[in-house]
């Protein structure tokens, strides 16, 4: 005896939304996504937070060195 098996029903298709119509950042990741979104909105406040930390930490004291360096060739001009 054969045993007839059921064949599923397929799931029906939704409309995807126009590129348009979506948000930039979402807080609620899409179905299927698997939080890329959120994880991308995450790694980019980290970075910015990591970059922001470097500049204050390196441009003060780079600024410093560039205008000791110019004073010293400025007063140098003016005794020569």
């Amino acid at each position: 005896m054969v045993e007839e098996t059921a064949t599923p029903t397929p799931t029906p298709l939704r409309p995807v939304p126009s590129a348009a119509h979506k948000p930039a950042l979402s807080v609620v990741p899409p179905p299927g996504d698997g939080g890329e979104a959120l994880l991308r909105e995450a790694l980019s406040r980290a970075s910015r937070e990591v970059i922001e930390k470097i500049a204050w930490e390196v441009v003060p004291e780079l600024a410093e060195t560039i205008i000791r360096e110019e004073l010293e060739r400025l007063i140098k001009e003016r005794g020569a």
